[in-house]
């Protein structure tokens, strides 16, 4: 090879390693969404989601350029209790038989003081569509020790009125806005790609799912509705 085509090869060489740094695969062992409701104004009522896939496009040199798609398992909620757990994938709350998937998309991503920065995106969720605002943090963007592959680390959170999405049953026992954090751990994957998680995979499986319909009666104006109160 001329040693004049030497650095035009190497740089032929390098451009795509630099392009796959900004494409990364969200780990879904590694990421969790954590939730907090009222419960009867006793105390906040802790559960966590798993995600079922997620794609991001992060430069850490221009934030601006950021896209994040996320899917979220609704039958994947961890109460610590199953019967609960049943409740509130059961029509009443989440119906998760019929609306298996939400999924998140943002929008814009802004920069912050410091490594943090807001993305202001779209939650799909019990069928609806509204804003929802994540306030993150960039950890750590490295090579992990252990999978030898390039990681990202994000803290995150964000706060939402489940009412918004259609989800407005016993508000005087289970409270309405829910606060989320969310830890993240995203691997470089050049095949990722946010773009091909769209929106309508969080539509309904099933619109005449008998689990959509209810089974006991509707809840009256203290919060009865056959349900196990927590």
């Amino acid at each position: 090879m001329s040693l004049r085509l030497l650095p035009l090869s190497l740089l032929l060489f390098v451009l795509p390693l630099r392009a796959g740094e900004t494409s990364w695969r969200l780990d879904p062992v590694h990421t969790q969404i954590q939730f907090s409701i009222d419960h009867q104004a006793f105390n906040q009522s802790l559960g966590l989601f798993k995600i079922r896939t997620g794609a991001l496009r992060f430069d850490d040199n221009d934030w601006s350029t950021a896209k994040l798609a996320v899917d979220i398992d609704s039958a994947s909620i961890l109460l610590g209790d199953a019967k609960w757990e049943e409740t509130i994938r059961s029509w009443r709350f989440l119906d998760s038989k019929r609306w298996p998937l939400a999924h998140y998309r943002s929008l814009s991503v802004e920069k912050r003081a410091g490594d943090s920065g807001v993305i202001r995106g779209e939650l799909t969720l019990h069928g609806q569509t509204r804003p929802l605002d994540i306030a993150f943090r960039l950890n750590k963007l490295g090579n992990d020790p252990y999978s030898f592959k390039r990681t990202a680390g994000f803290s995150a959170t964000a706060t939402l009125k489940r009412s918004d999405f259609g989800m407005d049953k016993v508000l005087s026992v289970v409270g309405d806005e829910v606060q989320l954090r969310l830890e993240v751990a995203a691997v470089r994957d050049r095949d990722a790609d946010p773009d091909a998680l769209a929106p309508a995979a969080a539509v309904s499986t099933d619109p005449q799912s008998t689990d959509s319909l209810p089974t006991t009666p509707a809840p009256d104006q203290d919060g009865n509705d056959g349900t196990e109160k927590r």
